[in-house]
């Protein structure tokens, strides 16, 4: 673990406890995606620390893997008969992500002890990282500026509502036929399985194992509670849904986990930025929301650098990941702590076929009126 301080006078009462690493790690321990990240082209969250810092951009690569048609039998000779992989990368960039926090009314001698920050505050820049970091994901969810095609958008419960035009094709759902049911899921469950642009890779579903190691592959849908309240009152719902409050695979949050159907378990997440007020059919308000597989997303975080003044002091997580600053005001009254990272995330496309399309999400929406 490395501690920096910087402007401590020898023998000064400062003993730096790092709790920058702390905070840092609220990245994940804080955000209710966490259980879908991990490292690796398996995991929905693809989650990488990089080697340089903000402004840099960093590649997430893909292959389609070896084709079965790829094999031989018996003395068939392989030689010159070896397929070429399909490979495809994304981009991500990452930049720098800080919040400051007050301490007001404290002398010069408790300043040189801030970095031992009070217990609180320390949970709340935790917390705060943590749902820094799950906006972040989410914003990249929802960002429709790439890898828009049929195969990867439905609109409202019929695959032929989709318009090149987002906004004709988002005017098409309707508060009748378009609430979201469990017929939607089944829906967007063959799709993930059957659709792609031609040439293209394949959705692959997410393989998680339970708490007794046996393994499930498993496609994961998350919805506004707008939308999830209408599901709720579907027919269907209380009959062919397979819930449990304890479910065996927990991935999001047990008390937003609504249950499985088709291979797709089923959340809610709260977040009103999933909605669209006035632009379904007759101005209604709509949900964006959607069906994850593999690489989903990608998640990356790089190294911060400071300058070399003296006029701060400051602990760090290991290898820079997270920063930790505190100056002094008002003759030692006051003092200001932040926290800097540097993050970024973005919805993972790929372009094998010459035609951009998200690689592991599907984007819904459904009705969602007050």
């Amino acid at each position: 673990m490395t501690t920096f301080t910087e402007n401590v006078a020898t023998g000064s009462s400062l003993k730096p406890v790092n709790v920058a690493d702390k905070v840092f790690r609220g990245y994940k321990e804080n955000n209710r995606f966490k259980r879908l990240m991990g490292s690796g082209n398996g995991n929905i969250i693809n989650t990488q620390f990089f080697p340089n810092g903000e402004g840099d951009t960093f590649r997430f690569p893909f292959s389609a893997g070896v084709p079965l048609s790829s094999w031989v039998a018996d003395t068939t000779v392989m030689e010159d008969t070896g397929a070429q992989l399909t490979k495809t990368t994304d981009s991500l960039t990452v930049g720098l992500k800080r919040v400051p926090i007050l301490v007001n009314g404290i002398t010069m001698s408790q300043n040189r002890a801030t970095f031992d920050l009070y217990e609180n505050d320390t949970l709340e820049l935790m917390r705060s990282v943590g749902e820094k970091t799950e906006d972040i994901i989410l914003a990249s969810l929802l960002d429709t500026s790439v890898g828009r095609v049929q195969e990867r958008y439905l609109y409202g419960s019929d695959y032929a509502n989709y318009n090149a035009t987002a906004a004709t094709a988002k005017a098409n759902v309707d508060n009748t036929d378009d609430k979201l049911k469990l017929s939607d899921i089944a829906l967007l469950s063959l799709i993930a399985k059957r659709k792609w642009t031609s040439g293209g890779l394949r959705m692959n579903p997410y393989q998680i194992t339970n708490v007794n190691g046996a393994p499930a592959r498993k496609w994961i849908y998350v919805a506004h509670p707008l939308a999830i309240r209408d599901l709720k009152q579907d027919p269907d719902f209380k009959n062919l849904v397979v819930y449990k409050d304890r479910p065996e695979f927990d991935l999001i949050g047990g008390s937003d986990y609504i249950g499985e159907y088709e291979g797709v378990m089923i959340y809610e997440l709260n977040n009103d930025t999933m909605l669209e007020a006035s632009a379904g059919s007759g101005g209604i308000q709509i949900a964006h929301n959607f069906l994850m597989g593999q690489n989903a997303v990608g998640l990356g975080f790089g190294q911060v650098t400071l300058s070399q003044g003296t006029g701060i002091k400051k602990v760090a997580s290991p290898e820079n990941r997270g920063v930790i600053t505190y100056m002094e005001k008002d003759h030692g009254q006051k003092g200001e702590v932040g926290f800097t990272m540097v993050a970024g995330a973005k919805q993972l496309c790929e372009n094998t076929s010459g035609t951009s399309q998200a690689f592991g999400t599907i984007h819904h929406y459904s009705a969602a009126v007050e």
